[in-house]
């Protein structure tokens, strides 16, 4: 008998490990749900908590100089972060106090007293650099940003800062500004690219993980005078995800990502790095060098295994001893079901690959019902990590298939383009093709498969009840687009651009979005349907539930409508965690 769905809400994670400036305490994020700011010593004794939010801990940040500790909170999902000090025998404090205001942390100055960080008090629409004094909490506006920007580092000899501009999901821009006066110099590009991790390295040169010129992410020196990119390591048909090189500037360690799974190597600059073995079959994340350059830390986690703290030392890799994730919980270590990837042809040759897993529980004579699970984004990835929400569908007896179709990352810079604008109805295609792959398993009744998502993927399950709607048998929609014109009226206004460079223009595609908005088509719902949203939802409003849902209620379509009061773009808080896992057992035990 699968056990109750809420168990799997109790599972712990940690995350985010930061070295002591000695490098004999680590401090990281740790709990369920609302994950605060805890210490161990590096051998993962004496455990002490050290932040006590009533919200999630969002980032963990020390400062170069010594112990003083930076986190971030915003308030029930609202994206809306503010930053908080912890100084050695001190209580935390309150750093920023503008709950209306995004501020994203950028960079400590090398020296200690100031913060770079991103904020958006001047207009919402946009994003400027800003200096924060530590001693007098005095705010120094230094660059006005032309959209979503994000400091990335600041050069150990404290006079330039690094900021990303983020046009698009393909297109990105580096500027260079000078800490003292703000003056700004944009870095060059041939073509549109994307950036991640662009970091000055300790001789002062600019490294970066980039697809400028390549169809694949990869890590690249970059000149910033030309914005040309020499390639350091690009492994064959693998993006590059994460990089980060010792204090010393002597070891390298960096993430690549093989269809979905992570592959960590170390070793010397400059030579061929082995890859380090023992860890999950899954992802990894989060690398953090101790200052003495001996050390690597990282959180690592797999299909059935959560989210925690590993350490890299003299070549071999071991988990830091936390607490067993799984007590308390009534789920036991052995319970969770491995995913395996798989893949099958779209309907113009395109290859889609995707996770795949089946209950323990006996197969039902007629085969097992089936949930198919989507990605939002949609520049995105369905990985090999821990998820708690799919492992309760396989321990109610559901199975489930997660697939990346085109418009994901981690397959190439073509791959993700593939969905831009008048390409979208492409990705209900691979949908399809999908959802033919698994009624054509043995294992699988093909008259009982379902569909949910979120976000983008949520859009993803409206247009699938509603273009595609002799496929599925039930659907649970989270947050979900149903109008593409009102999404782009009413999401948050620094999103309006960014989001429409990838959906299109009202102005311009005003018929596309007549046809994929799912709006414009509920009289086709054949499904039961579950909707959750919240209140706080910056990204996606809540306008967009309302709207569908009042136009399935007036076509006496079934539908269930679960609304959550404080909560943004995803449900965190453990009391929501509870309502919406029983929810979603129950839609798909009754419908399916």
């Amino acid at each position: 008998m699968p056990r109750d769905a809420t168990a799997w809400t109790r599972i712990t994670a940690a995350s985010t490990a930061v070295f002591s400036k000695d490098g004999g305490t680590i401090y990281h994020l740790r709990g369920v749900g609302l994950p605060q700011v805890w210490a161990m010593d590096a051998d993962g004794g004496n455990a002490r908590q050290l932040s006590f939010h009533d919200e999630k801990v969002a980032f963990l940040r020390r400062s170069p100089t010594d112990e003083r500790l930076i986190w971030g909170i915003d308030a029930g999902g609202d994206e809306r972060q503010q930053f908080w000090l912890l100084e050695p025998g001190a209580a935390p404090r309150a750093l920023t106090d503008s709950p209306a205001v995004i501020n994203d942390f950028g960079a400590w100055s090398p020296d200690g007293a100031r913060i770079a960080l991103a904020r958006n008090d001047r207009d919402e629409r946009y994003h400027d650099v800003c200096l924060l004094d530590l001693n007098s909490g005095g705010i120094v506006r230094l660059f006005e940003g032309p959209g979503i920007v994000a400091v990335t580092n600041w050069k150990s000899d404290g006079s330039t800062l690094v900021v990303l501009e983020d046009h698009s999901s393909i297109d990105q821009r580096l500027w260079l500004l000078d800490a003292a006066t703000g003056a700004a110099t944009r870095i060059p590009n041939a073509s549109e690219a994307r950036y991640s991790g662009t970091r000055f390295t300790p001789d002062g040169s600019l490294m970066t993980i980039t697809d400028l010129g390549s169809d694949w992410m990869r890590l690249c020196r970059l000149d910033t005078v030309t914005g040309e990119a020499t390639e350091v390591f690009a492994p064959a048909g693998r993006e590059v995800e994460a990089w980060a090189l010792s204090p010393d500037g002597k070891l390298l360690a960096t993430i690549e990502n093989d269809r979905g799974y992570a592959v960590l190597r170390v070793g010397p600059l400059g030579a061929d790095r082995a890859e380090v073995l023992g860890l999950p079959a899954g992802i990894v994340t989060e690398l953090a060098w101790a200052p003495d350059s001996a050390r690597l830390a990282f959180t690592a986690q797999g299909t059935t295994v959560p989210s925690g703290l590993w350490l890299w030392e003299n070549g071999t890799a071991r988990p830091l001893g936390l607490p067993d994730p799984f007590a308390g919980s009534g789920v036991a270590p052995g319970d969770p079901v491995p995913f395996n990837l798989v893949e099958w042809t779209s309907f113009d040759g395109a290859k889609i690959q995707g996770w795949y897993a089946l209950p323990r529980s006996p197969k039902p004579a007629s085969g097992y019902p089936a949930v198919v699970w989507v990605h939002g984004g949609p520049a995105s990835q369905t990985r090999a990590n821990f998820r708690t929400d799919m492992q309760m569908l396989l321990d109610q007896g559901f199975a489930v298939m997660m697939p990346n179709i085109r418009g994901s990352t981690g397959y190439g810079r073509e791959y993700l383009v593939a969905d831009e604008v008048d390409k979208r109805p492409d990705v209900m295609e691979d949908l399809a093709a999908g959802r033919a792959w698994l009624a054509d398993r043995l294992e699988i009744d093909a008259e009982r498969i379902g569909i949910m998502g979120q976000s983008y993927g949520g859009w993803i399950v409206l247009a699938a009840v509603t273009l595609q709607p002799e496929l599925w048998k039930a659907a649970v929609n989270y947050y979900g687009i149903a109008d593409f014109v009102t999404l782009l009226e009413r999401t948050g206004p620094w999103r309006r651009d960014h989001r429409a460079r990838e959906y299109g223009f009202p102005e311009t595609d005003a018929e596309l979005f007549q046809c994929i908005s799912p709006i414009h088509h509920v009289g086709n719902v054949v499904a039961p349907l579950l909707v959750l949203h919240g209140d706080r939802d910056p990204r996606v409003p809540m306008h967009e539930s309302d709207q569908f849902v009042d136009a399935m209620e007036q076509r006496q379509k079934r539908v269930r409508y679960e609304k959550f009061t404080y909560a943004g773009h995803g449900f965190i808080r453990p009391d929501h965690r509870l309502r919406v896992y029983a929810a979603v057992a129950e839609h798909f035990a009754d419908h399916l």
